[in-house]
């Protein structure tokens, strides 16, 4: 079993296998995660540029006390944006020695360039490939997750940590969602992308043993951060570039993905789902809640549903939650619900069922939806609820923000210590009506407030 080699370096003792922490009792994990806490705090706090400065302007100090430990939280909407305020602007492609500096002072390793950057890129990809080649040492790749703004976050992995998320993504795919070596996995998403989501994603799958050909990517277009960004429509480059965008890039890129990549990635995606179902293979149909809406559509418009092998899943990131219960192009989700119903069945007769995941692009972790429709974070993440003063709600269920720490799965690059925008109510030391032990965050109770950001960059690449 693959070690959480990442937190060894500031672990007391040997670091437990992610697998094992399903084995451990309660009290002792909760005692073992927070032990983790504070010594990745101390090694973070030793190394880390930027989350030494942000803790101790709280006035914490490398030896942290329980009480302050909800000022080690960061946002994840600010965390890796923060070169916008320093280089005093969103395109670090027209500084980017200067974005190499912020970049160093995220990372709790010593990144020297091998070779100088140019005075400026064309483009945030360019910049983006450069520095992972300056960098290569530790196995650099940096990640992106795009919100309504089109400000790209720019998230770094390393070898270890990355290796730690499709360890993490493989555990939870098999325990939460039963998907092993055997089934036909069709993602709505590019293949080539810096997405975050859909990169751990792939590695996910693949760490579970699905051999290439039976691993789909419906979107053809490569979704670089610039196209992202442009595609959002909210950030433009300045002076003429920038009017090139807003009135030629932008309508351009929504009438292409309106007219042709949609129908195409759905097209790709029956070409593949029809030849599964024909041969009874198990399948995985992965994407937003509007791109499997427009499979749904596609086969009940020409009179036909797709009947799967026992065992497989709908698969939707981030599109069955939301206070208002309304999914995309205001059709209420139950309608959605019942045209998935209608469209996909079991060769018993049954729905295919639908499973939602909660993931964040700053998380080496997925909480994976359960068959009472239950999230469970996995048992190496320590989650809690903040109240509106920022203050840890300790009851067994809370509903206020929703923070983690993942000191063991989160690896060695940098503290996974964070506040999310996310509210939900969050149950802890109760098991589920699905039997499995642990935290989980209750159906229906994420009102995730950057979700226009995350349907921009999940469910419209």
């Amino acid at each position: 079993m693959t070690q959480a080699t990442g937190a060894s370096a500031h672990s007391p003792g040997a670091a437990p296998a992610l697998a094992d922490f399903w084995k451990i009792g309660e009290a002792e994990r909760e005692e073992l995660l927070l032990r983790g806490v504070t010594a990745a705090h101390a090694y973070h706090f030793e190394r880390n540029t930027a989350y030494r400065n942000t803790v101790a302007a709280r006035g914490v100090g490398e030896w942290v006390r329980p009480a302050e430990l909800p000022r080690l939280l960061r946002a994840t909407s600010q965390a890796f944006t923060s070169y916008i305020d320093i280089l005093g602007t969103p395109f670090p492609q027209d500084q980017p020695a200067g974005f190499a500096e912020w970049l160093a002072e995220q990372v709790s390793v010593d990144l020297r360039p091998q070779h100088h950057f140019r005075s400026r890129y064309r483009s945030l990809e360019r910049l983006l490939r450069a520095v992972e080649r300056a960098f290569s040492g530790p196995g650099l790749e940096l990640l992106t997750s795009s919100g309504a703004s089109g400000r790209a976050r720019v998230i770094p992995r390393d070898r270890a940590s990355t290796d730690l998320a499709a360890e993490s993504f493989r555990l939870s795919f098999q325990r939460y969602l039963g998907i092993d070596a055997d089934y036909t996995a069709i993602f709505m998403m590019p293949k080539r992308s810096r997405i975050a989501r859909a990169r751990l994603a792939r590695y996910g799958v693949q760490r579970v043993g699905l051999t290439p050909d039976r691993v789909h990517f419906t979107i053809r277009l490569l979704a670089s951060p610039d196209q992202v960004r442009v595609r959002t429509g909210r950030t433009y480059r300045t002076g003429w570039r920038g009017g090139i965008e807003k009135r030629v890039w932008h309508p351009a890129m929504t009438l292409l993905q309106d007219r042709l990549v949609d129908a195409q990635a759905v097209e790709s995606a029956i070409s593949r789902l029809i030849p599964a179902a024909a041969h009874g293979e198990k399948v995985l149909l992965f994407g937003s809640l509007a791109q499997l809406h427009g499979i749904a559509s596609f086969l009940l418009d020409g009179g036909r549903t797709a009947s799967l092998a026992p065992g497989s899943l709908l698969g939707t990131g981030g599109g069955m939650k939301g206070a208002h219960g309304m999914g995309p192009a205001g059709i209420r989700q139950e309608e959605i619900r019942q045209d998935l119903q209608s469209a996909f069945r079991l060769t018993d007769g049954a729905p295919v069922p639908i499973r939602d995941v909660y993931g964040l692009a700053e998380a080496n972790w997925a909480a994976m939806q359960c068959a009472h429709g239950n999230y469970h974070i996995p048992p190496w993440v320590h989650a809690v609820t903040l109240d509106d003063d920022e203050v840890f709600q300790p009851e067994t269920r809370t509903t206020g923000l929703l923070a983690f720490f993942d000191p063991y799965g989160g690896g060695d690059l940098f503290p996974a210590f964070f506040r999310t925008a996310d509210r939900a109510t969050l149950a802890r030391g109760t098991a589920c009506p699905c039997g499995e032990p642990g935290s989980y965050l209750e159906e229906g109770s994420i009102q995730r407030l950057d979700l226009f950001g995350e349907v921009g960059c999940a469910g419209r690449v």
